[in-house]
């Protein structure tokens, strides 16, 4: 998925703020979770060989927050990595040796989990984090069925490319 087919992917996704309403979510956080898919251009454009790096660069993406999963102002290079985000509040890269998207732990730039065979498959399994996560949010059964969770982090993992980064996305759902 390229940058600019994400976010417009983002600004379709339906929230039903009636039935967030039900669950008990204040008007504040149902206004908060709307914005979040909003993302903005920024006045310069880049281009770059990564569709992430486009995202980060063009577009505002300070509200923008996908389960544990948000995005930096500016992308930064240091040594074989590219820096765009956080995920659990560790540092989401690009490694460019392989391509290959990781969590490294902060500070220490240890691995802590395959994302993505790539930057354009991490965005596709992303976007569907977002779309299965707004509609857990709303069906109750879905939060609480760990075997159904646990297929959806593999097939989100298939997206993103394959076993390798079941892991991930099992952390993503929280199973």
């Amino acid at each position: 998925m390229e940058a600019v087919e994400f976010v417009e992917s983002l600004r379709n996704i339906y929230i039903d703020a009636s039935l967030l309403k039900k669950q008990g979510l204040s008007d504040e956080y149902i206004e908060h979770i709307k914005r979040a898919y909003i993302v903005m251009p920024k006045e310069r454009t880049i281009v770059s060989q990564y569709s992430i790096i486009e995202l980060v660069e063009n577009y505002d993406c300070s509200h923008l927050e996908i389960g544990m999963v948000t995005f930096e102002e500016k992308t930064e290079e240091i040594s074989n990595f590219i820096y765009f985000g956080k995920a659990y509040g560790h540092d989401l890269a690009i490694d460019t040796t392989t391509g290959a998207i990781v969590v490294l732990e902060s500070g220490y730039d240890n691995l802590l989990f395959k994302c993505a065979q790539n930057d354009k498959s991490f965005l596709s399994s992303i976007f569907n984090v977002a779309l299965y996560l707004e509609r857990r949010a709303v069906e109750e059964d879905l939060y609480v069925n760990i075997e159904l969770n646990i297929q959806m982090a593999e097939e989100l993992g298939d997206i993103a490319g394959g076993k390798l980064y079941y892991d991930f996305y099992k952390m993503m759902l929280g199973v």
